[in-house]
């Protein structure tokens, strides 16, 4: 009998059984027969367990609810990593679990297409929960009490007590042992920090496409979690010598490391590694072509694979939501087109909306990879837009860091200086965070840098260029070439080498065919596709395009190096790691420490709002003995400078006879800018420079800051009739003070919105309200800054920049008031309200009518941009969620990066979508 249909018998009339399997709950004792069962009712989707009396299941009567699982934010459903086919009788079966907060179940699934069906359903109820969470009412499934209480004899018994024995047993309700989850992914640097949110395509179940499984498609499920592997994947080991990439403990091993450094070649043997780096923008199309000739064109396999991808998924939703299935396609099109003469094991992936950086390695060097960490950056509009940025992807193999970079840059001819504002940008914030301090993308031994970085050929007309490209004359295109003119010739990819290139340019082209742009726009070719290199020992073979590959308006680009690694020869690095601690010896029980600073004092001048200054600090060695030095708190402070000053590097080891350059960065950004223009702080700080075993150093740092409307809040700016540079300082202080009022303005009135305001929307709307990609295409930080200046000094009229230049310009001024446009105090009480529009008008009856006004006009504004959605592009769920985010902010407090912190932050960000998208699709009148 259908086990559907049975089920079907146990329930409520409107309640409906959608697809049933048989499964089996495995235990520490064993296994235990189960059925497992999707329900729903209305929008509601719940998972039911029922424990069977016989198999098949025949009756009702066979059944009993065993648990019951909501289809909820909580419940995280992924494939397990332990070996299936050992406790299995059934080969083809494999493990899936179960988690929630009140669950953690693990089942045994045969791999059949019911299976792969009851997946699906569970897929698509997920989907539905997060949308209707975002742009509802989330489900309370109120109604599944009455079969929560049928199977209360086997809850815990403990659970409502003050102290819960089995929370400190390690069992669950059951008495089942509950798995310690001691090498989590994260730990592992196995994890892309995504949620794990359950994606699984009924075509390939094995492969779970979760953020978690997609990174973990290829680990191998023959190695449990013992304690001896995970120190192996976190690469903490026994031997004497310290491993490239851990950050040192004490300062006798930051010398010792040091140390060791000098005198590696005693004890190491340089090993070749082949190294393939591929990238490629897919224009957000799906696999349609072989890869081989493109990933294993090669006589010999590489080593490594790092492939790239670019504007993976173009879709609005790639910009709100983490997941996209565009991924999951290239993700099996890659591992399918490896070279066919090695096993390969995906090492991790990383994606950034339409970002996607993949490392693979071949299965024998797995052993000796370690030190695996990730991050990504974001530097698309308000720098945090994912459309333009970069991932990164770290390891190490024996003793030789790698650092893998994959960025797409600013778009379009004339953004030379965005482009390299990007670079920037992306080398200072890449932070591998599971290193303390973390480390930056310069403290690694190798790093490739690949990607679509955008740089164009300039100052050549279009037929000139093509003509050199018929001929095969790229010298003569290189000269005019953005990128290469400038490496090796400024701080943008200083460092880095290129090969020759002696392909044509791989964009842009039309879609299927080999031809350049026919378009009406018509671009000029570029060689946007590039691939980089910085490191000793590394050896490029090859650097080619592959135009047979015609999905996109771009060719693929890869290159082949060798890389020369250091593979430690144990005994005698023993032998050299004796002779440095006794010279450590020698020398701590001599010497003292000591240094000579250039500069003692810094004064920064006029400072403005989003302009970082720069100086230098050098300290020289000048004694006898390493210097190891470090700036820390001042009593009480929590941190060594203030927010507004960025010190870097903070902590470091000197040599005798060498010098150390540190940056002092002076930046007021949204952060900062409210308590400067308000006086509540002063730009005047300490630094204290202390020496370990020696003497503090005390250097004071200030400087001039500029007031700006940039950080002013709306209270004060309703108030100023007058450009803010022409407000006197007390003016400004009273103005924003609890007892201002007209006095301080004459006979004028306070403005109903901020004239900055005004002047930001005026422009957009009459310049810019047909605009194609506004407020996705990121502006120029130049333009950005004479838009600020502009706004504070009242000059000129017409505001300057671009239209994208304003866009940004204004969601910056939205992000920088200190008191957002919804006041923090009435923060949870518009997200409560969300689901609501008639209770989301109320709340916004609760704010101040400054705020209230403000509110209503730009809501207003974007309205109006949406009327013209046919050539701007834009939809009302984008510009929900894009201002969810400026109107609606919660107190600034510590980082909270634990899973239930993230999970909360996307139910957070889905009701400010919400709240602001019923004002986006209704007239608000009061």
């Amino acid at each position: 009998m259908d086990p559907c249909a049975v089920v079907q018998k146990k329930l409520a009339s409107d309640e409906k059984c959608l697809i049933c399997t048989e499964t089996s709950l495995l235990l520490d004792y064993g296994k235990s027969p189960r059925y497992l069962a999707v329900v729903e009712k209305q929008d509601d989707h719940v998972i039911f367990l029922f424990t069977t009396s016989r198999v098949p299941v025949l009756s009702p009567g066979d059944l009993t609810v065993d648990q019951v699982l909501p289809i909820d934010s909580d419940l995280g459903c992924f494939l397990d990593s332990s070996n299936t086919a050992k406790s299995s009788d059934h080969p083809q079966a494999f493990k899936l679990r179960l988690k929630s907060n009140q669950h953690n179940l693990l089942l045994e699934l045969p791999q059949q297409q019911s299976t792969r069906d009851l997946l699906g359903q569970i897929k698509s109820a997920k989907d539905l929960y997060t949308q209707n969470a975002g742009f509802g009412s989330p489900p309370t499934f109120s109604w599944l009490s009455k079969y929560c209480s049928r199977n209360s004899g086997t809850t815990n018994p403990f659970q409502d007590d003050v102290f819960d024995p089995l929370a400190h047993m390690n069992l669950t309700s059951n008495g089942v042992g509950q798995t310690v989850d001691v090498a989590t992914a994260e730990r592992q640097g196995f994890d892309d920090d995504f949620s794990n949110m359950l994606t699984l395509n009924a075509s390939n179940l094995a492969n779970s496409q979760s953020r978690e499984s997609l990174d973990m498609l290829d680990r191998d499920e023959d190695e449990p979690d013992t304690v001896y592997n995970i120190q192996k994947q976190l690469g903490i080991g026994y031997g004497l010598e310290l491993p490239v990439g851990q950050k040192s403990v004490t300062t006798r091993e930051v010398f010792v490391k040091r140390y060791m450094a000098q005198r590696e070649v005693e004890f190491t043997n340089i090993e070749k590694l082949r190294v393939f780096c591929g990238t490629w923008n897919v224009n957000g199309q799906s696999p349609k072509e072989s890869l081989k000739e493109w990933l294993a064109m090669d006589d010999e396999p590489p080593d490594i694979y790092a492939i790239g991808f670019q504007e993976l998924d173009l879709s609005k939703e790639a910009f709100i939501f983490t997941d996209s299935p565009k991924e999951a396609e290239w993700q099996r099109d890659v591992k399918t087109n490896l070279h066919p003469k090695a096993r390969y094991r995906k090492v991790k992936s990383c994606r950034l909306v339409g970002i996607l950086l993949i490392i693979y390695i071949q299965e024998k060097h797995k052993p000796n990879l370690h030190f695996l960490d990730s991050d990504q950056v974001a530097t698309g509009i308000m720098g945090i837009m994912g459309n333009k940025g970069g991932v990164s992807i770290r390891m190490s193999v024996h003793n030789t860091s790698f650092c893998f970079i994959n960025s797409h840059l600013a778009a379009h001819q004339e953004e030379f200086e965005r482009r390299n504002q990007d670079y920037r940008d992306i080398d200072s914030k890449m932070k591998f965070k599971q290193f303390s301090p973390p480390l930056t993308i310069k403290e690694h031994d190798i790093t490739f840098w690949i990607g679509d970085l955008n740089y164009r050929i300039h100052g050549m007309p279009i037929d000139e260029v093509k003509y050199n490209i018929s001929n095969a004359l790229y010298g003569k295109l290189l000269p005019h070439d953005q990128l290469y003119t400038q490496l090796g010739k400024s701080d943008v990819f200083s460092g880095y080498s290129e090969g020759d290139i002696h392909f044509t340019p791989t964009y842009k082209y039309d879609t299927g065919t080999d031809n350049f742009d026919t378009s009406e726009k018509s671009r000029i070719p570029a060689w946007c596709d590039r691939i980089l290199w910085k490191g000793n020992g590394v050896r490029q073979i090859r650097y080619d395009s592959h135009p047979q590959l015609r999905v996109s308006d771009h060719k693929p680009v890869s290159a082949l190096f060798d890389a020369g690694i250091r593979v430690i020869d144990v005994e005698k690095s023993k032998k050299v790691y004796e002779d440095v601690m006794k010279k450590l010896d020698r020398i701590e029980n001599e010497y003292l420490p000591q240094v000579k600073l250039d500069n003692t004092e810094f004064v920064f001048e006029d400072v403005k709002f989003n302009e970082p200054q720069k100086r230098v600090l050098t300290v020289a060695n000048i004694g006898q003995v390493p210097v190891e030095y470090e700036f820390i708190n001042k009593l009480d402070d929590i941190s060594f400078c203030k927010s507004w000053l960025n010190v870097t590097p903070c902590k470091d080891s000197i040599l005798p006879g060498d010098c150390c350059d540190i940056s002092l960065m002076v930046f007021v950004d949204k952060d900062t800018a409210g308590d400067l223009n308000s006086k509540a702080e002063k730009m005047e700080d300490i630094l204290v420079l202390h020496l370990t075993g020696g003497k503090d150093f005390f250097i004071p740092v200030s400087g001039k800051y500029i007031p700006s409307s940039f950080g002013t809040p709306i209270e004060t700016l309703v108030q100023m009739h007058g450009p803010i540079r022409e407000v006197a300082v007390g003016d400004l202080i009273s103005f924003g003070s609890p007892k201002a009022n007209t006095s301080a303005l004459g006979s004028d009135q306070p403005y109903t919105c901020p004239k900055e305001i005004f002047r930001l929307v005026n422009h957009l709307f009459k310049y810019g309200k047909a605009q194609e990609d506004l407020f996705l295409q990121p502006g120029n930080q130049g333009e950005i800054q004479q838009i600020r200046d502009a706004l504070d000094t009242g000059n000129p009229d017409l505001i300057p920049g671009s239209v994208h230049s304003v866009a940004e310009a204004m969601l910056l001024f939205l992000e920088s008031l200190p008191q957002p446009v919804i006041p923090f105090a009435q923060y949870q009480t518009c997200l409560d309200c969300s689901n609501n529009f008639m209770l989301s008008k109320q709340a916004l009856q609760k704010i101040p009518l400054s705020h209230r006004n403000v509110f209503k006009y730009l809501c207003a504004f974007l309205r109006e941009l949406l009327k013209h959605s046919e050539n701007n592009n834009l939809e009302a769920k984008f510009l929900a969620s894009l201002f969810g985010n400026v109107f609606l902010r919660s107190r600034p407090g510590k980082e909270d990066r634990s899973p239930s912190r993230r999970e909360q932050a996307r139910m957070e960000e889905a009701k400010k979508a919400a709240f602001v998208y019923h004002f986006l699709t209704n007239e608000y009148d009061e």
